[in-house]
């Protein structure tokens, strides 16, 4: 049977992808993090930095013919930006360096839609060949964008490895702990910037779980962004969520925000700008190469945040 190796196996989104690839290979999992108490994998796990030599033990030992790698850890996390940077872009580079000499014969990597920046003058629908410019506004992202590069430059690189590099938006569902699925879930206020209301894009977990499966089972090589059904003010998706928009004056926010982040409780200060100007991704590509659809529209993506069975479609 084939090999899978899965990073940031002990994280919830991890688990969903394993859930869908089951019965196609065996899965073997690795994460800087132990696994959550009570949590399991469902194969082989290791704790394991990505640049230590345990990593490249675990390719040795199991040759995987795939690596999926989800293993990003955020700027929401409470890591320093130096250790963000060496895990992410140091730590990718590894990662793909192992499995090129180990065999595999696919690559899968999960980067975020942050990598595009945002700006008040983004247009509508950004392609996967628009710029990366989220670390020219905000230095704190680079090591996102980096991890892009690294993967995008391998995958023009090493044309014998399919490789697929994922750009999806906001993923958010019941079983994440991400700011933005914590954000929504909190039933109470959530901060708002007074005067802006941008347009956002949600995809649910299971069906980001599915659109990574896919990428895994089927041949194919690119990058792409993936997506929800449609789009939805912020505010709107507050409320969708069982929650209330706290509007927070421009001036007040960005202090206020840069003292909450410190204990986890609200979004970091370098994501602020995502919840003032529209960053919307166009997916049409992933959809026509792949034939993906979400199961679930952004309504009730945003409805099943707290757990919450979806509305019946009309």
């Amino acid at each position: 049977m084939n090999t899978i190796l899965v990073t940031g196996a002990a994280g919830p989104l991890a688990r969903l992808v394993a859930d869908e690839l089951a019965g196609d290979a065996e899965l073997v999992g690795v994460d800087v993090r132990p696994l959550p108490p009570g949590g399991s994998f469902p194969g082989p796990f290791y704790q394991a930095y990505y640049t230590q030599r345990r990593v490249e033990d675990v390719f040795r030992r199991h040759r995987p013919q795939a690596l999926v790698h989800l293993g990003r850890i955020r700027g929401t996390e409470l890591e320093s930006f130096q250790h963000r940077f060496t895990q992410n872009v140091l730590g990718t580079r590894h990662l793909l360096e192992h499995a090129l000499r180990h065999g595999a014969r696919r690559v899968v990597v999960l980067s975020t839609y942050h990598v595009y920046g945002a700006h008040q003058h983004n247009h509508v629908h950004i392609r996967e060949d628009e710029p990366l410019r989220a670390s020219q506004i905000f230095p704190e992202l680079a090591d996102a964008v980096e991890l892009d590069h690294a993967a995008t430059t391998f995958l023009w690189r090493h044309r014998k490895v399919e490789t697929v590099v994922l750009r999806p938006c906001n993923i958010v569902g019941p079983n994440l702990n991400n700011m933005i699925s914590r954000l929504l879930r909190s039933g109470g206020r959530v901060p708002t910037l007074l005067g802006y209301d941008p347009t956002m894009q949600f995809v649910h977990e299971t069906d980001a779980a599915r659109a990574i499966a896919r990428t895994v089972r089927e041949d194919g090589w690119g990058v792409y962004n993936v997506a929800g059904e449609g789009v939805v003010p912020w505010s709107h998706a507050i409320r969708l969520a069982g929650a209330e928009p706290l509007p927070v004056p421009h001036v007040v926010a960005y202090p206020l925000v840069g003292m909450l982040a410190r204990w986890r409780l609200v979004f970091p200060k370098h994501l602020m700008d995502y919840f003032r100007y529209p960053t919307v991704i166009d997916d049409t590509a992933f959809r026509a190469d792949y034939g993906f659809a979400p199961a679930l529209s952004t309504v009730e993506t945003l409805r099943t945040v707290r757990g919450r069975a979806p509305a019946a479609r009309a």
